[in-house]
C-alpha cells in the first residue's frame, strides 16, 4: 500500500473528527444559550428538573436494559433487532413507569408534574437519539449527525429566548431531532414496515443475554458521572440543584465535545474489526481530543467568572469554583475515555469495565464525604478527584507495564490486549448516553 493510500483513512479519520467535535462544540453552545436565556428568565427550577429527572430515568434504562446502546453500535443485525425490540416492548414501557416513581418522589421537593413530564419524554427521545445517531455513525455520516443534533436546538432557543418554558422547548428540538434522524436514515429509519415487522418480545428478552457483558460497565459509567448530581438532588434545594446543573450541563457539553472526537477513532476500529471498511485506525482523534481538553481547560478556568455571571447570570458565589473544578477535570476524563473506548472498540470490554469500575469506586467515597459537607463544590470537587485518580492508577499502569497493575487494568503485558473467546457475542462500542449529542446533553 503506497503512502497515498495510508494518508487517505487518515485524513479522513482526522476530517470525521473534527466535524464530530465541532458538532458537540456547536451543540454544547447551543446548550449554553439555553441555560443562559433560562437562568435569565429565572428558570432555575426548569433546570434543576432536567438534571434531576433525567439522572434518574437514565438509571431506569440503564436497570432494565443494560448496555443495550453500546450494543447496537457494534453489533451484528441479529443483534440489532433484538436491541430494537428490547427498547419497543421492555425499555420504554419501564421508563414511563419510572416517569411515575420518580415524579411522586421529586414532587415532594417542590419540583412541578407538567416539567418533569416533559423532561420526562426528553430523556426518553435522547435515549431513542443514541440509536439513531449510531445507525448514522455505522455508515459515517457524520455531517447528517450534525444537521439532526443541532438543528433541533434553534427553534428551542428561539422559544426560550422569547420567554417560552425551557421543558417544552426541550421537548419541540426532541421531536425535531426524531423526526430529522428517520429522514437521514431513509430506508434505515425505526417507522420502516420492515423494521416494524421484525419486532417480537422473545428478540427483546434475548437482548439480554447479548448484553450481559456490558451491564456492569454501563452502572459504572453511570456512577461514575451521575451518581455526585443524584445525591445533591436529595440534599438541597431546586433553586441550588438549578444553579450547579447549568454548570454541570457547560461541563458536560465540554466533554461531549471531546468524547466526539474519540468517537471517531472508536467507530474506525468497530469497522474495521467487522470488515465493514477502515476509517482510520490512527491516533488523530486521541490528538485531537487530548489537545482540546487542555485548550478547553485553560479557556474555562480564565473565563469562568464571565460564564456564570454575564452568560448563565448565576450567583457570584459558588457557581465559578464549581465550574473551574470540573474543568480542571477535562483532561484526565479525556484520557480515561481514550482508554476505555480504544478497548471497546477493539472488542476489550473487560479492561474498559475494569476502568471504569475503578472510576466509580473512587468517586463514591469521596462524593460521601464531600457533598454533605460541601454541597455543590464537594460535588464538583469529588468529580476532579476521581478523574485525577484514574488517570493516575492508568498511568502508573502503563508506566509498569511488566507488573500486576498492567496485567489488571491492561491485559497481559508485553502483547496485545487479551482476545475475546469465539464463543461469546461481539462486544460494542460506544455512543455514550452520557457523551452523544441529544437535544440536551453533554
Amino acid at each position: 500500500m503506497g503512502t497515498g493510500d495510508r494518508d487517505g483513512p487518515r485524513r479522513s479519520s482526522t476530517r470525521d473528527s473534527l466535524v464530530a467535535s465541532c458538532t458537540n462544540l456547536l451543540n454544547g453552545l447551543l446548550n449554553a444559550a439555553l441555560l443562559a436565556f433560562s437562568a435569565h428568565h429565572g428558570q432555575t427550577d426548569e433546570i434543576a428538573t432536567y438534571v434531576a429527572v433525567s439522572a434518574a430515568l437514565a438509571l431506569v434504562a440503564i436497570a432494565v436494559a443494560g448496555g443495550s446502546p453500546l450494543l447496537y453500535i457494534s453489533g451484528d443485525a441479529e443483534q440489532r433487532r433484538a436491541v430494537r425490540s428490547q427498547w419497543v416492548f421492555v425499555t420504554v414501557p419501564c421508563m414511563m413507569l419510572g416517569t411515575v416513581a420518580i415524579g411522586s418522589f421529586y414532587s415532594r421537593s417542590g419540583y412541578g408534574w407538567p416539567a418533569m413530564l416533559s423532561i420526562a419524554l426528553v430523556a426518553i427521545g435522547n435515549h431513542h437519539a443514541n440509536f439513531q445517531l449510531a445507525d448514522l455513525a455505522r455508515e459515517l455520516r457524520f455531517v447528517s449527525i450534525a444537521v439532526a443534533a443541532c438543528g433541533c436546538k434553534v427553534p428551542a432557543l428561539v422559544m426560550v429566548a422569547l420567554g417560552g418554558q425551557l421543558s417544552s422547548a426541550l421537548l419541540t428540538a426532541a421531536v425535531i431531532q426524531f423526526l430529522a434522524a428517520e429522514a437521514f436514515l431513509g430506508r434505515r429509519s425505526w417507522l420502516r414496515p420492515r423494521f416494524l415487522a421484525e419486532l417480537s418480545p422473545r428478540h427483546a428478552f434475548s437482548a439480554f443475554r447479548m448484553n450481559r457483558h456490558l451491564f456492569t460497565y454501563s452502572i459504572a459509567e453511570y456512577w461514575g458521572a451521575r451518581m455526585t448530581a443524584v445525591l445533591l438532588s436529595l440534599l438541597v434545594t431546586p433553586q441550588v440543584m438549578g444553579a450547579f446543573g447549568a454548570v454541570l450541563s457547560v461541563y458536560q457539553a465540554q466533554a461531549s465535545v471531546l468524547t466526539a472526537a474519540l468517537r471517531v477513532s472508536l467507530v474506525g476500529r468497530v469497522r474495521h474489526r467487522q470488515g465493514l471498511g477502515d476509517a482510520g485506525n490512527g491516533r488523530q482523534g486521541e490528538v485531537v481530543a487530548i489537545a482540546g481538553a487542555v485548550t478547553i481547560t485553560v479557556v474555562s478556568i480564565l473565563a469562568a467568572p464571565w460564564i456564570v455571571d454575564d452568560l448563565l447570570r448565576l450567583p457570584p458565589d459558588g457557581p465559578a469554583l464549581w465550574l473551574i473544578l470540573l474543568a480542571a477535570a477535562l483532561p484526565f476524563m479525556t484520557i480515561v475515555r481514550a482508554v476505555t473506548l480504544n478497548q471497546i472498540g477493539d472488542a476489550s470490554y473487560r479492561q474498559a469495565t475494569r476502568i471504569m469500575v475503578l472510576n466509580a469506586a473512587l468517586i463514591t467515597p469521596v462524593a460521601l464525604a464531600a457533598v454533605p459537607l460541601a454541597g455543590a463544590t464537594g460535588a464538583a470537587s469529588a468529580t476532579l478527584a476521581a478523574e485525577v485518580l484514574t488517570g493516575a492508577v492508568l498511568g502508573l499502569a502503563l508506566l509498569r507495564r511488566q507488573g500486576r497493575l498492567s496485567a489488571v487494568f491492561l491485559g497481559p503485558a508485553g502483547g496485545g490486549l487479551p482476545a475475546v473467546p469465539a464463543s461469546e457475542p461481539a462486544p460494542p462500542g460506544k455512543i455514550s448516553t452520557s457523551s452523544g449529542p441529544g437535544v440536551f446533553r453533554g
